[in-house]
């Protein structure tokens, strides 16, 4: 290493892939509001060097949804930015290959179960940049419900979906991820979910709001046999 690339605090390859992740989603927004996506890549990326991430690590934040959202194979991110890079990306990957963009995936409830149960033994460096995506996810929900408390209707899994969802992960992440900054994040914004009055309103008398959003994927069978194998 020159005395120049000791002096950097990042390379070519970060802002090589800070260009890449933005030509893969220009066309894409934010879920339901008119903010770029790659909005999102970026602050995630930021979490990660802010939670003491390296440089693949920080790269793997900006094109962690390539394959999900844009078509991308783990051998197309490997040619660019390595192997490793590409393996973190594919262990934040919750669908079993590359979807075009606007392209359909499989039921929602299969892929995040399944999503929890890949986290049990997924690498720390892969879930430190999950922990990432889906805390810069949460605390930007949290912000729209504050302001909206209809927001929860544009997604997939509604209000109780998304706190089963987040709930579970923070229990992973808080499992297998000791001292993250991003986990902590995750954390507070998952209690102040199931502390909203919104929430609150969805569960029953004499239940505790955690216990009734763990129970949301039993709840999902329940109602619709056709899920069973869906839930962990």
């Amino acid at each position: 290493m020159t005395e120049n690339q000791a002096q950097q605090a990042h390379s070519q390859r970060y802002i090589d892939a800070l260009g890449w992740a933005g030509e893969l989603h220009r066309r894409q927004h934010r879920k339901g509001k008119p903010v770029p996506y790659i909005s999102h890549l970026i602050g995630v990326s930021s979490l990660v060097w802010e939670d003491g991430g390296d440089e693949d690590q920080a790269i793997a934040g900006l094109l962690h949804d390539a394959i999900e959202d844009a078509g991308v194979s783990d051998s197309q991110i490997a040619a660019r930015f390595g192997l490793r890079v590409a393996q973190i990306v594919r262990d934040c990957t919750d669908t079993t290959g590359a979807v075009e963009a606007g392209g359909e995936k499989e039921p929602w409830l299969l892929r995040k179960t399944r999503y929890i149960e890949h986290l049990q033994s997924a690498s720390p460096e892969s879930l430190l940049v999950s922990a990432a995506d889906k805390a810069h996810n949460a605390r930007d929900m949290v912000l729209d419900a504050r302001r909206d408390a209809g927001m929860w209707t544009k997604f997939n899994a509604g209000l109780e979906g998304s706190a089963w969802y987040l709930l579970r992960l923070q229990q992973t992440f808080s499992h297998r991820l000791t001292g993250s900054r991003s986990v902590e994040l995750l954390g507070e914004s998952v209690q102040e979910i199931l502390a909203s009055e919104t929430y609150r309103a969805c569960v029953p008398e004499g239940i505790a709001p955690a216990v009734w959003a763990a129970g949301y994927a039993e709840r999902r069978q329940a109602a619709d046999p056709s899920e069973a194998g869906a839930v962990a």
